[in-house]
């Protein structure tokens, strides 16, 4: 009897100590990426808007006559009132340093991560696996350097951010009667139409999951007493993100520089490239083999979710339940992508920021393996899912860092031409290819001179020029 219980102590000891392992390789290599994307906008990051990011150039020196027309105005396809205020309110916060978006990005990508990690190693039981080290790679390898060193990105990175909070969800209870879960489902469904189409795609199914969650949990009450209001939080939560979402489209304009899809056969070639991206920019560099290695292991796991639903009876059918229909959200936003890029592709090809709307593919399909695969196969496909990234991240860094470097390159000519006394014409006219394409050098020379009169930036060392340009900005 003695000797069975030093056997059994023995294997105690030996089972913490290996988790411990795990754990500080997981945990490690959450720190050693978030640490990269640190230094990455460090040393890279200018406070220098780019793109869509003069957007907030006239807010920013008070010179937005209408605030709300501002935030609610179109970007392409996109209506993004909640991105937009968050990232003035940090730019306020920053005094106009750029740079803040930049970090603000990879803290809440960072923090996604963390959260997955967390939640991976509670449906073991407390147990973390080396194979959890694939979520911070898949979301903050330098591959997505644009989403990470783009303070606009964050149009990006938010509503990526909500739809895995409501994957989480779904994944760590059965059903969503706690006031938590209910709370955080319910207060993202509402947030994410507020993120552009990007966000959109995901609301009238998980709409239709909170209302099914609210009818059970209405039952539930009445058979074994629990709270009413999550009922009602749910299902109010569903019915005003359906009005956000019609809201969306009052006015709405289809961008006319976006091509129409040339048929369906191009429609299902871009769909397969957006999801093959989840494997990182890399996939360009084949995307036959991405697109077969990614698509048929999305393909097995949406099997395996199905016969999740089909094997399981009671509170796990739920989940179940829940799990499948967001992985077919996650289709059906891939369909919609391939559908609204195809026509672009041929030329233009697909961006490097769009790997972050496709990793959550593969962050689902680990999650349903987790859920629903055999311990053998689970391991397989985990472990198997970490591999893959770890092998790619090199290739990753390497196209990341191209992009990186073009960005480099540009803001240094920028910030050299200021420095030499460039007047604020001149600098537009030189540069305006680089840092805002579809606007007028009168437009970014307006643009430049606000940012100066109000002292933000370098542009407070540009040489001052007669005349008055703010109101070439409007026009």
């Amino acid at each position: 009897m003695e000797l069975k219980s030093i056997h059994i102590s023995v294997l105690a000891t030996s089972v913490v100590h290996s988790n411990r392992s795990k754990e500080v390789f997981v945990w490690s290599v959450w720190l050693v990426m978030l640490v990269i994307a640190f230094v990455s906008i460090a040393q890279y990051g200018r406070n220098i808007p780019l793109a869509e990011d003069w957007y907030f150039v006239q807010p920013l020196t008070g010179n937005e006559p209408d605030l709300a027309k501002w935030l609610w105005a179109q970007n392409n396809e996109h209506r993004i009132p909640l991105p937009r205020l968050i990232l003035l309110v940090l730019l306020e916060l920053a005094k106009g340093d750029f740079r803040v978006g930049m970090f603000f990005n990879s803290i809440t990508l960072g923090v996604l991560a963390f959260s997955m990690i967390l939640v991976a190693r509670h449906l073991r039981g407390g147990r973390t696996s080396f194979a959890d080290a694939f979520f911070p790679i898949a979301l903050l390898h330098l591959g997505n350097w644009p989403n990470l060193v783009w303070s606009w990105q964050f149009t990006f990175v938010l509503p990526t951010a909500l739809t895995c909070a409501v994957l989480l969800v779904i994944v760590i209870h059965q059903t969503l009667s706690t006031p938590s879960t209910a709370v955080v489902a319910g207060t993202c469904l509402v947030l994410l139409p507020l993120c552009g189409a990007n966000g959109l795609l995901f609301v009238p199914l998980l709409a239709l999951w909170l209302i099914y969650s609210g009818v059970l949990n209405w039952y539930s009450v009445k058979t074994k007493g629990g709270r009413k209001w999550i009922s009602g939080f749910l299902i109010g939560s569903a019915v005003i993100s359906l009005c956000l979402t019609a809201l969306y489209f009052v006015g709405y304009e289809h961008p006319s520089w976006n091509p129409p899809s040339p048929g369906l056969g191009a429609t299902l070639k871009a769909t397969a490239k957006f999801l093959a991206l989840s494997f990182g920019p890399v996939a360009a560099r084949s995307w036959y083999l991405s697109v077969i290695a990614v698509v048929g292991f999305l393909l097995v796991s949406g099997g395996l979710a199905v016969l999740g639903v089909l094997r399981h009876k009671c509170l796990e059918k739920h989940r179940a339940l829940g799990v499948l229909l967001f992985f077919g959200n996650i289709a059906l936003f891939a369909i919609v992508m391939g559908w609204g890029r195809a026509g672009l592709i041929p030329t233009l090809g697909l961006p490097i920021r769009y790997v972050l709307f496709a990793v959550p593919a593969l962050c689902t399909a680990f999650f349903v393996w987790e859920l629903y695969g055999s311990p053998k196969l689970r391991t397989i496909a985990q472990m198997g899912l970490l591999v893959v990234m770890c092998l790619l991240l090199p290739f990753n860094m390497i196209e990341g860092l191209r992009w990186g470097d073009w960005y480099r390159k540009g803001m240094e000519a920028v910030e050299h031409d200021i420095l030499a006394g460039t007047s604020h014409s001149i600098l537009a006219t030189r540069h305006r290819d680089f840092l805002i394409h579809w606007w007028t050098k009168d437009q970014l020379a307006a643009g430049m001179q606000m940012l100066k009169d109000t002292g933000i930036g370098p542009f407070v060392q540009m040489k001052e020029e007669p005349g008055n340009l703010k109101e070439d900005l409007t026009k």
